[in-house]
């Protein structure tokens, strides 16, 4: 007989990285880019292809959670039909199989800071830590006016304007201002604009992106007068609370890196955000041969222990000057 049963759905991801949202899809199609939604061992991931000069093509596979075993690690490259594969790796199990696959890691892990928000706005003002509180509290004796609105699809708008300011003085790489226009014209509503006032003044700008049950929060600037007023814990706040009534369920807040930026991984552990290692950048690439069982059992090694390391590195020494 045979099995005239449909397949299975691929799996969906539950609170998806918005690199693997369908926001992100949309913006990075109007931006003329090769992506889409593709069924990638059983899970629905987007992947983002380029048609390389002289090179063949190269897949882009960018904070997908797969749940990988070696052999699907193994076989990803060749299922994707790709000559060169980069994947940014969502966690760190995912990283132990391509390693053990003989993947080249060509990126260090990061560590993120992920804010759970909860129906009760008791339950995440006692996640506050103690010091972020009294900013908090400070901050609303300042007579701050705040409002919300969706950002408009506009790459010159001032607050992309203040981050390039800011990214040159502070050595980061934002994302360029056209993309956060395309994410915001890509779905009415999905970019919101959170901002501080004081006396008729922009002190603080925040700019989260909704993508599913989750906001990513991707820019945030405060003037000089801003921080004197503690205008960016009741900005963050504010947005914590509206954000939850919108139907969001978690915060990804970025890039927490205890030694290189304490000051902004103190802002964001103040929430009562969680750290977690991400996996790091691999390739597997027809140019080159996989690596040997000695490299992979020394390179498995070390991201299990980098695993268990991360919350221990340099975080005490972060909440001592706290």
């Amino acid at each position: 007989m045979f099995d005239m049963s449909p397949p299975p759905s691929p799996r969906v991801q539950p609170s998806a990285a918005l690199q693997q949202s369908d926001l992100w899809l949309k913006a990075t199609r109007r931006l003329g880019s090769d992506a889409d939604m593709e069924n990638i061992v059983g899970t629905r991931a987007l992947v983002l292809r380029k048609a390389l000069p002289f090179c063949g093509e190269l897949a882009l596979l960018s904070r997908a959670q797969l749940d990988l075993d070696v052999s699907e690690a193994a076989a990803l490259r060749k299922q994707l039909s790709a000559r060169h594969l980069i994947v940014n790796s969502e966690i760190v199990e995912d990283a132990v199989a391509m390693a053990g696959a003989g993947f080249h890691r060509i990126g260090a892990s990061r560590i993120i800071a992920e804010l759970p928000l909860s129906p009760s706005t008791e339950d995440m003002a006692r996640r506050l830590a103690p010091k972020w509180r009294n900013r908090l509290r400070h901050g609303q004796s300042q007579g701050l006016e705040l409002r919300r609105r969706p950002l408009p699809a506009d790459p010159n708008h001032w607050i992309l304007k203040a981050e390039a300011k800011q990214s040159a003085r502070l050595w980061y790489q934002p994302f360029p201002p056209e993309m956060i226009a395309a994410l915001a014209a890509s779905a009415p509503g999905a970019a919101q604009l959170f901002t501080a006032y004081h006396l008729g003044r922009r002190v603080a700008g925040m700019v989260f992106l909704r993508h599913g049950q989750s906001a990513t929060y991707q820019i945030g600037w405060t003037s000089g007068e801003g921080r004197k007023r503690s205008a960016g814990p009741v900005l963050m706040w504010r947005a914590m609370v509206e954000l939850q009534q919108m139907g969001m369920d978690r915060i990804d807040l970025g890039a927490a890196d205890p030694v290189g930026a304490p000051g902004l991984t103190r802002f964001k552990r103040g929430t009562g955000a969680e750290l977690r290692a991400l996996g790091g950048t691999w390739i597997d690439t027809a140019w080159a041969r996989r690596k040997g069982p000695k490299a992979r059992a020394r390179a498995i090694s070390h991201l299990r222990g980098a695993k268990h390391r991360h919350l221990l590195s340099g975080v005490g020494s972060v909440w001592a000057k706290a």
